[in-house]
């Protein structure tokens, strides 16, 4: 009987450590931080316009030349408008002298209130077409450029030059009302 009390005694105190140590299963252990939840990558659209320099689909320069009494005479206008085709511009000047051929060069400006002298001193390397009038009187052609666009002559200055670089008419490219 000595032995089988010893022998329940014994296994109670087993049976006593189990139930003591399943109630206590992380005893011992470190305790570890919980681990957030992974986040779900989310795509976020930002749309952002302005409305100053937005959506230039068209701009014109009027055109001026030096007038024989010493000040500046007004010519005709330049204007450039985005088609499917390209770039259209339209030309429409008075006063080219027959038999000259002009080349147009467009200098890029910041906005610097018709000061020219922070515009680019290179003008901007693209192909545009020479302008020449047979006989005196007003000259009216278009023509279609590509690689450029009107946002990117917003502020320029365009000139036509002859005989070599002499500037016969200038102008300010701007978006705006339509002449």
């Amino acid at each position: 009987m000595k032995n089988l009390v010893k022998k329940m005694l014994t296994l109670s105190s087993i049976l006593g450590v189990i139930v003591l140590l399943s109630g206590c299963a992380g005893c011992g252990q470190k305790k570890m931080k919980p681990q957030p939840k992974p986040v779900q990558p989310t795509e976020t659209v930002v749309f952002y316009q302005t409305y100053e320099e937005s959506d230039v689909s068209n701009v014109h320069a009027k055109m001026y030349t030096h007038s024989s009494r010493g000040g500046k005479s007004r010519m005709g206008y330049i204007k450039f408008f985005e088609t499917d085709a390209g770039l259209k511009m339209e030309v429409d000047l008075k006063d080219l002298r027959p038999g000259k051929v002009y080349n147009i060069r467009i200098h890029q400006c910041g906005s610097c209130n018709n000061n020219s002298m922070c515009c680019d001193k290179t003008p901007m390397s693209v192909n545009l077409p020479t302008l020449s009038i047979q006989n005196a009187g007003r000259l009216k052609e278009s023509f279609i450029i590509r690689g450029l666009t009107a946002e990117q002559l917003n502020n320029a200055r365009i000139y036509l030059e002859r005989d070599g670089g002499y500037k016969a008419a200038w102008g300010t490219l701007e978006k705006g009302m339509m002449l």
